[in-house]
C-alpha cells in the first residue's frame, strides 16, 4: 500500500468462521480502493512466473510451488477488464503465503461484519493463515508488488527485486513460524485430529485439551527429564554411562589448557577430536587432528565457538557423521551427513570458491534452509592447514579441497542401519533417560556393527532437530512426527475433551440458568473424579466447576483458551451470542454438541444474516449443524 492510499485495518479470526475452518486474517479496504481496476496484472504474473521458472529459491512445503503456479494460472485466465486492486492484492498475498511455506485455499472477498470502530470500510479480503504476523507480511509484500508494477514505476524502468524480497519473506517466516521440528509433530497432530495450541511466541505448544493435554518444545516433551537433559549436556558423563552398558564410545577426557590438550591427545592416541564439553550443533569441534599445533589451536577454537571453558579431547572415530533418532523404545530414522568440499579451477582462491558455493539458494542461516552457510572459521582453517592450504590458496584445476568434515545431514539412511547399532542407539537413549534422543554416530559403514570399524556414538542430544528426517535432500522422508504423536497419545487417542456450544443471546437472563444446569448435569453425566471438572465460558466470565475465574479485560477467545489449557477440565460449554459468531467466528476449534435457542434464531433472522451464521456453525461442526435446532445435537 503506497503512502497515498488509505491505511488498511485487519482482524485475526483464530477459530472456524464464515470463511473457513482454518484461522483467517481479514483485511479491510474501502470499497473505492478494493474495486479500483488494476490493468497491470499481466506484468505481475510475468514477474512472479519468471521467479518460479528460474528456480533460485528454497521452500519449506511440498505444495508451495504447485500452489503458487495454480494461483498465477487463475490470474492469467480471468477477464482482464474485471481484475480489481482488491482481487489482485488477495491473490498475490496467497502466492506469497504459499511460497513462505503456508499454502492456503482461495477465498472470495465479501462485505465486512467486523464490529470494531477502527474498521469502517466496505470490503474484506480473507486470507487463511498459520501466523497472524506472517499473513500481514504477505499482504504488505503483495501491495509492494502491485505498486512496483504500476504504470509510473514501469515508465522509470525500475524492476521489483523479487528474489531479494522473497528471501526477506522466507527469513521472516522462519522467525515467526514454528520450526521444522515442531511443525513435523503438529502436522502429524492435524492428520490424527489432535488439536494444538501455540502457547508462546516461541516453540512451546500444547497438544490435546484439558485433562488429556501434553506439551512439546520443539522435539522435547513434558516427559523429557531435566536430569536426562543435564546428563546429555555433560559429554564426559554421557560417555562413561554408555561405556558401562557396552555402547561404543571414543576414549577421552576433559583438559584444562592447550598443553594439557596435547598431553591428552597422546594418552588416547592420535588422531583426536577437540570439542567443547557441552557441544551442540557441531559448534567448536575440530576433527582428525594429529599435530600439536593443530590440537592447541583447536583448544582455543572450542572455547571461542563453543562459548565454554570446558574442553574435551577424545579419540577420533573414523567415518561419516550420522544422526540416529530414537523415539521411545525404537529407532525411527537415520540421516547421513556429508563433507563440505570445493573443487579448484586453477584461478580462484579457496575463499572465492567457498563464496561461490554459498550462492546456492538452498544455503542460508535460517533453521529452514536445507543447507547451512559454509564458513572459513578456525575449524575450517585447521582442516585446510592439514592439506597445506590457506583460505588465500589457489588450488589447481579439479583438485577437491576438504573444508569441513561436519556438513549438513542431507541423506536418509534409515533402512541401512545395522540391527545391532539400532539396539545400541535405543540402549544409549534409555541409559541417558531421554524419551526422544538424537545420537551422533561416526561410522564408515552404518550397515555394519560399529565396534569392528572403530565407529562410535560421539554424542547424545536432547531435543534433536527433526528437519533432516522430515525433508532430507536425498532419500525418502520419515514419519517422525507420527512416531512422537504415537508415543504421546497411544491407542489412537485424539486428546480432545467434549466442547458444547449454547447459541443464545448476549442477555444473561437467556442463558444464565442453563449454564448452571449444564455444569451440574454434565459433571454427573461424565462421572468425573474429584480432581476433574467441567468448565463454562460466557460473554462475561469463566466457571471451572463451582469456581468463578475473572481474567479482567481478556477477549472471548482468551477465556476459552484458559479453559482448554486447564489440566483439570474434562468438558466445557461455551455460550455463543449470534453477533459474536458472525463478526469473530468461533472462539473454540470446534463444537461437538450444539444447542440453539429460539431467541438466537430470531436475532439472526432480524439481521438478514442467516446464511452467513449457518456457514459459521457448519465450519465449526464439520458441516453437521442446521439453523433452528433447539436441542443438543451432533
Amino acid at each position: 500500500m503506497t503512502d497515498s492510499e488509505p491505511q488498511w485495518h485487519s482482524l485475526a479470526i483464530h477459530g472456524p468462521s464464515r470463511w473457513s475452518r482454518r484461522p483467517v486474517l481479514e483485511l479491510y479496504l474501502p470499497q473505492e480502493v478494493a474495486s479500483r481496476p488494476f490493468s497491470k496484472i499481466d506484468r505481475v504474473v510475468h514477474l512472479l512466473q519468471g521467479f518460479l521458472d528460474a528456480g533460485r529459491f528454497t521452500t519449506t512445503h511440498v505444495a508451495s510451488v504447485s500452489t503458487a503456479r495454480s494461483i498465477l494460472g487463475k490470474l492469467q485466465t480471468q477477464d482482464r477488464e474485471n481484475c480489481t486492486y482488491g482481487n489482485a492484492l488477495l491473490r498475490i498475498a496467497e502466492w506469497m503465503s504459499a511460497m513462505a511455506g503456508v499454502p492456503v485455499a482461495s477465498l472470495t472477498p465479501s462485505c465486512s461484519l467486523a464490529s470494531s470502530d477502527d474498521c469502517v470500510c466496505d470490503k474484506v479480503l480473507p486470507l487463511e493463515m498459520e501466523e497472524e504476523l506472517l499473513a500481514k507480511k504477505c499482504f504488505e509484500l503483495a501491495a509492494e508488488v502491485i505498486d512496483a508494477n504500476s504504470l509510473d514505476v514501469a515508465v522509470r524502468g525500475e524492476e521489483y527485486p523479487i528474489a531479494k524480497k522473497f528471501r526477506e519473506l522466507f527469513d521472516y517466516a522462519d522467525d515467526v513460524r514454528l520450526g521444522p521440528s515442531s511443525r513435523a509433530i503438529l502436522d502429524a497432530a492435524i492428520e490424527r485430529g489432535i488439536p494444538y495450541y501455540r502457547m508462546t511466541s516461541g516453540s512451546l505448544c500444547q497438544l490435546g485439551e484439558g485433562i488429556h493435554q501434553r506439551r512439546i518444545w520443539t522435539a522435547e516433551t513434558d516427559a523429557t527429564s531435566a536430569i536426562a537433559e543435564s546428563i546429555a549436556s555433560d559429554k564426559d558423563l554421557t560417555k562413561r554411562l554408555l561405556r558401562n552398558v557396552g555402547v561404543p564410545v571414543p576414549l577421552g577426557r576433559l583438559v584444562s589448557s592447550p598443553e594439557d590438550a596435547w598431553t591428552a591427545a597422546l594418552e588416547v592416541g592420535l588422531p583426536v577430536v577437540v570439542k567443547p564439553k557441552d557441544a551442540n550443533h557441531q559448534r567448536g569441534i575440530s576433527i582428525e587432528l594429529t599435530q600439536q599445533e593443530e590440537v592447541q589451536r583447536a583448544y582455543h577454537w572450542a572455547i571461542e565457538d563453543g562459548q565454554t571453558t570446558e574442553v574435551m579431547v577424545e579419540q577420533f572415530a573414523r567415518g561419516q557423521h550420522h544422526r540416529l533418532l530414537v523415539v521411545g523404545n525404537q529407532l525411527v530414522a537415520a540421516a547421513r551427513g556429508h563433507w563440505e568440499t570445493v573443487t579448484g579451477d586453477g584461478i580462484s582462491t579457496i575463499e572465492q570458491l567457498v563464496h561461490a558455493l554459498n550462492e546456492d539458494p538452498r544455503r542460508g542461516e535460517a533453521y529452514t534452509d536445507p543447507l547451512g552457510v559454509l564458513k572459513l572459521d578456525a575449524a575450517a582453517k585447521i582442516e585446510l592447514a592439514k592439506q597445506g592450504l590457506q583460505s588465500e590458496s589457489v588450488p589447481e584445476a579439479q583438485r577437491e579441497v576438504l573444508v569441513r568434515r561436519t556438513g549438513d545431514l542431507t541423506t536418509d539412511c534409515t533402512e541401512e542401519v545395522h540391527p545391532l547399532t539400532a539396539q545400541q542407539a535405543v540402549l544409549a537413549a534409555r541409559t541417558v533417560g531421554l524419551d526422544i534422543a538424537g545420537l551422533d554416530v561416526l561410522a564408515e559403514d552404518i550397515s555394519a556393527p560399529l565396534m569392528a570399524q572403530r565407529g562410535a556414538v560421539v554424542e547424545v542430544n536432547a531435543g534433536p532437530s527433526l528437519g533432516p528426517h522430515v525433508i532430507p535432500l536425498f532419500g525418502k522422508p520419515r514419519p517422525v512426527g507420527k512416531a512422537i504423536l504415537d508415543m504421546l497419545f497411544p491407542n489412537h487417542s485424539t486428546g480432545t475433551i467434549a466442547i458444547d456450544g449454547l447459541c443464545s443471546s448476549a442477555d444473561p437472563k437467556d442463558w444464565n440458568q442453563e449454564v448452571l444446569d449444564w455444569l451440574e448435569h454434565r459433571r454427573s453425566e461424565l462421572g468425573l473424579k474429584d480432581d476433574q471438572n467441567v468448565g463454562a465460558v460466557t460473554p462475561r466470565e469463566i466457571f471451572i466447576g463451582k469456581q468463578h475465574i475473572d481474567l479482567g479485560e481478556s477477549d472471548y477467545r482468551q477465556r476459552c483458551m484458559a479453559v482448554l489449557t486447564n489440566p483439570s477440565v474434562a468438558a466445557m460449554l461455551v455460550v455463543l451470542p449470534p453477533r459474536e459468531l458472525l463478526s469473530h467466528g468461533l472462539p473454540v476449534p470446534r463444537l461437538d454438541r450444539l444447542k440453539v435457542t429460539a431467541q438466537a434464531v430470531e436475532e439472526v433472522q432480524q439481521s438478514s444474516a442467516m446464511d452467513l451464521w449457518q456457514e459459521v456453525l457448519r465450519n465449526g461442526t464439520n458441516g453437521k449443524t442446521v439453523a433452528g435446532n433447539t436441542g443438543w445435537t451432533l
